[in-house]
């Protein structure tokens, strides 16, 4: 994986400072995290929708996101992720484990989850190409759902006889995931060019709990395809084009489809651009520094990534929702030796 420069000798404790910062800003979503998650467009973060995307490359890497939608509205749907993933690397890497924390708040509602992830690569000569690389991912989480009747806000034409608790409530869910992810070349190479694909079902165990006579709080199975390509003028390029698509699929039938262009220079910037069914607009933009970077004292030889979105609606409720913001920070580091 050519990422990462070993020139240097690693700096635990810069690490360890890095680690800390990214865990209390991960904290700090605790108190104002939409009871099922949506997948984000920072595809980095994308195990936790689909955990066979687990340290996809062979880095360890701690990661935080936080997004808030419909910034015009009061109560608007806030969500937040802290993540860990970590490869175990002996000749060619087996398994991969990662772990996350999500709060998820909308009004009165909200959702803490704790989940973990485990992956095992197989390298596969599919589809004629010797160094492709299928991973199967298994994803557990436990959920503690709160309903806080004090952040309830009324509005005028809400029925007298609608039952709403006079107190808070909590309980506990369980639930499973599964993935599958195929890679077009191997998990140590991401600098070449190639495609790549996915699949996975989140929330396989459904539950439905009455919250009041308005209504109930409900989750049901969510199936995930993913694909793209990474595109590069040629193996030594340092910059590539990768167009990629999503679909996302509840039980109710409900459906989304995302299709996103992203721009990257390598250990530099990247910047994309995408649209979603439902009528979203967005733009994403980050950061990327190493070693020889203005921060290449505290990043040592990993890279630090931070990233922002904008989205915004293209249906009716777009102008009285506003926009939608979203930010990504994350601290990779390879134990590959050299």
């Amino acid at each position: 994986m050519r990422y990462y420069s070993h020139n240097q000798s690693t700096n635990p404790m810069k690490q360890l400072i890095i680690i800390v910062v990214l865990f209390l800003c991960g904290i700090s979503f605790q108190s104002s995290a939409q009871q099922t998650p949506t997948w984000s467009s920072f595809y980095e973060s994308g195990f936790i929708w689909n955990p066979a995307l687990t340290a996809r490359w062979n880095a360890w890497e701690v990661s935080s996101t936080l997004r808030q939608e419909w910034s015009g509205f009061q109560d608007a749907p806030q969500y937040g992720t802290v993540g860990f993933q970590y490869p175990f690397i002996q000749n060619k890497i087996k398994t991969t484990i990662g772990a996350y924390a999500e709060t998820d708040k909308v009004g009165p509602y909200e959702s803490v989850g704790l989940g973990g992830t485990y992956t095992y690569k197989l390298y596969t000569g599919l589809f004629g190409i010797r160094d492709g690389v299928l991973t199967l991912g298994l994803s557990a989480k436990v959920n503690q759902f709160r309903f806080n009747a004090d952040n309830l806000v009324s509005f005028d034409g809400l029925e007298s006889d609608v039952s709403i608790p006079d107190s808070g409530f909590q309980y506990y869910r369980p639930n499973v995931s599964f993935g599958v992810f195929y890679n077009s070349v191997s998990d140590f190479y991401s600098h070449l060019p190639h495609f790549y694909f996915g699949a996975s079902i989140t929330n396989v165990l459904p539950y439905e709990n009455e919250i009041s006579s308005y209504g109930s709080w409900k989750s049901v199975p969510h199936a995930h395809f993913h694909g793209g390509m990474r595109l590069k003028k040629s193996k030594r390029s340092n910059s590539y084009i990768e167009p990629s698509l999503m679909v996302s699929y509840a039980f109710t039938k409900a459906i989304n489809v995302m299709g996103n262009i992203r721009y990257e220079k390598e250990q530099k910037y990247w910047a994309s651009l995408g649209g979603v069914t439902n009528g979203e607009v967005f733009v994403q933009a980050g950061l990327i520094f190493n070693d020889q970077s203005i921060l290449g004292w505290l990043v040592n030889d990993g890279l630090l990534r931070i990233g922002t979105k904008v989205d915004y609606s293209l249906g009716s409720i777009g102008q009285f929702a506003g926009m939608g913001y979203e930010a990504y920070v994350a601290y990779m580091f390879s134990e590959e030796p050299y």
